[in-house]
């Protein structure tokens, strides 16, 4: 029970006592009605009292109900409270549902990634003739991300040369960057076995991107999941098919999508020689004060709108976007020494 129900209850039973003394006063104590009614008279000071303990009744009541309604108003909010966030848990769980379902399928498409090849070699053997070898012809076969390393380091490739009228090969899309540029990555049809994959890749980049709800911090940290799940050579490949494809590049450049790619294994394409030939450095130039012998610093940019270069934050996190700049820099200041 409340306070002002307590205080309310105390004063209804102090004017039925106040009423019933005055009238136990008036009819025993006083003979004759007309006598009674003048004495009555001088007490008209009661019915103020009741008059005013009635008052103060209602302003207890109302003061009681406006503390009813705020305890309605609260319960109100709190059940608004809950609702919301019943429903952004809801939405939550749909958003992750379909995201690690999304993941789900990115990595059967790596699974069923396939390539067959083969090689021939000679294995020493007897016969009757004596001691000889054969030549025999054995098949390779590569499956999910080995088929990243198998494209890029080991896939034979020809290079016809225009000027001498010959043809040649290379070894994966390493050396057809390295003799032929990065221009030719895109050219080879080997890269089309990848289709698939970059395209439901940058699908998962966009979904997160699209549920802006989530607040940047929450975007960048689903994008991790997408990061941890990329093997060595699938960066080295993103790499290099980013260049061509601007919206997947953005995204991860947005997304530092490309954090732990190994610096040495990107090979120095044609266009990067030709640049150092041009300034006048070699290979040992930028061995000797730590830089890749690649690509890595070439198409490097601080420019976020520089669509012919990779932004740094594709590959530094913000707290690591200082070490990106000084390195930047670094090369800059060789290149133009």
């Amino acid at each position: 029970m409340t306070k002002e129900w307590k205080l309310f209850i105390c004063a209804g039973c102090a004017i039925c006592v106040v009423w019933l003394a005055s009238f136990v006063l008036i009819y025993f104590c006083i003979d004759g009605w007309n006598v009674r009614g003048q004495f009555g008279d001088l007490f008209g000071s009661v019915n103020a009292l009741f008059s005013g303990l009635a008052f103060a009744g209602l302003i207890i009541t109302i003061i009681q109900q406006r503390h009813d309604l705020q305890l309605q108003r609260q319960a109100i909010d709190q059940s608004k409270k809950d609702i919301n966030q019943q429903n952004e848990t809801m939405k939550i769980e749909r958003f992750e549902n379909t995201f690690f379902k999304m993941i789900e399928v990115q990595q059967s498409i790596v699974n069923d990634l396939y390539a067959a090849d083969s090689h021939t070699e000679w294995v020493k053997q007897d016969d009757s003739s004596g001691r000889s070898a054969k030549e025999i012809l054995t098949k390779d076969e590569y499956r999910g991300r080995n088929l990243f390393y198998y494209v890029f380091k080991l896939c034979r490739h020809e290079l016809a040369n225009h000027t001498f009228h010959y043809d040649t090969s290379a070894s994966g899309l390493s050396e057809v960057i390295k003799f032929r540029g990065k221009a030719c990555f895109d050219d080879c049809m080997t890269t089309t076995m990848f289709d698939h994959y970059f395209r439901h890749l940058y699908t998962i980049l966009k979904f997160i991107e699209e549920n802006d709800w989530l607040g940047e911090t929450k975007q960048y940290q689903y994008a991790t999941f997408v990061r941890a799940t990329l093997s060595r050579y699938e960066l080295v490949m993103l790499y290099y098919n980013g260049f061509f494809h601007p919206k997947m590049k953005k995204m991860m450049e947005r997304y530092c999508l490309l954090n732990n790619i190994r610096k040495d294994l990107l090979p120095m394409s044609l266009e990067y020689n030709n640049y150092l030939g041009r300034v006048g450095l070699t290979n040992d130039d930028l061995n000797d004060v730590g830089f890749s012998v690649g690509d890595f610093e070439f198409y490097l940019t601080d420019n976020e709108n520089d669509n012919t270069r990779y932004y740094l934050s594709a590959f530094y996190t913000k707290k690591e976007m200082e070490e990106g700049i000084d390195l930047l820099n670094c090369w800059r200041q060789l290149v133009k020494s």
